[in-house]
């Protein structure tokens, strides 16, 4: 008899656990100067359209943006839209500090590398206390780098340990704050056969931060069948070289370093939107202001 109320006990504390291995239906936010437009009410309506699309997590892609939103004013602005953001039932996967020159600045020298990537560990380091004072631990889900990992810069030996060594200290000092998982992306432009992709990966995620692949299929990079090598690679079941897919709902119409898009039309839209990770992985969708719901409310 008490072995059988026991197990009644157990069964419903494990019932009421959360469940960390659950996969995430999310959706990308990144905050723009021009999103102060959107008022209030019309947040609220269009959060409470994407819960009720299935989308159960918000991931904010970043918190600060050079210097857009470090400011006290601009730090409230976006913590009141988080906020917003939580109360309609969206899980948070918080952004940190974004760098616009990323790109060029990962092609300094070894030395010249290694100095910039402290540089940034320690400015998210101070962006991830301040969220976490002002939002509180308990509403972060999840901390999310707001960096993109692509399959030339770091084919270089030398360059991929000191990745390692930065994702390695990003995930101990963020453990520190809040105990959630760390996620980063990264997209593919042929730069690098599949396996060796997937072998990239690898290397990330052995450092404890999870990967999400970009599907590339709204940059357009690569073709179809190009794409699906690669995202067949790296979505083994037996050996996940990824955590989750980003599902592009947009077209690109400018060139990476002026980056334009327009949103799919209403019908590709919800084909898009029904696609699911392989293997249980997390399906992201990237980003809020391409959805048909943000029409007429969001600036693209």
């Amino acid at each position: 008899m008490v072995t059988r109320a026991w197990l009644r006990i157990t069964m419903l504390l494990w019932l009421l656990m959360p469940c960390l291995a659950c996969a995430s239906t999310a959706i990308i936010y990144q905050p723009q100067w021009r999103d102060r437009s959107v008022t209030e009410a019309q947040w609220s309506i269009l959060l409470a359209q994407v819960r009720a699309q299935g989308f159960d997590t918000l991931v904010v892609q970043w918190t600060v943006y050079g210097d857009a939103f470090s400011d006290p004013a601009g730090h409230a602005w976006l913590l009141q839209r988080v906020r917003m953001a939580r109360a309609s039932g969206l899980h948070i996967v918080l952004g940190l500090n974004s760098d616009p020159a990323f790109f060029q600045r990962q092609e300094a020298s070894t030395a010249a590398l290694s100095d910039y990537l402290h540089a940034l560990s320690r400015r998210n380091d101070t962006v991830a206390h301040q969220w976490a004072d002002d939002l509180g631990v308990d509403a972060i889900e999840g901390w999310y780098l707001p960096l993109e990992i692509d399959d030339r810069r770091w084919r270089d030996p030398k360059a991929r340990e000191q990745l390692q060594s930065y994702l390695s200290t990003e995930y101990r000092q963020l453990d520190r704050i809040a105990q959630r998982p760390v996620y980063v992306s990264s997209f593919f432009a042929g730069n690098m056969t599949p396996e060796r992709y997937a072998e990239l990966l690898d290397d990330v995620q052995h450092t404890g931060v999870l990967v999400w692949v970009q599907d590339g299929a709204g940059t357009a990079r690569l073709g179809g069948g190009e794409r699906k090598l690669y995202l067949d690679a790296v979505s083994q079941c037996t050996s996940a070289h990824a955590s989750g897919i980003v599902f592009e709902i947009f077209h690109q119409t400018g060139a990476d370093k002026a980056f334009s898009a327009t949103p799919l039309a209403t019908a590709q839209a919800s084909a898009a939107l029904t696609q699911r990770a392989p293997c249980n992985g997390d399906s992201v969708f990237f980003e809020l202001r391409y959805l048909p719901e943000a029409a007429g409310i969001m600036k693209r």
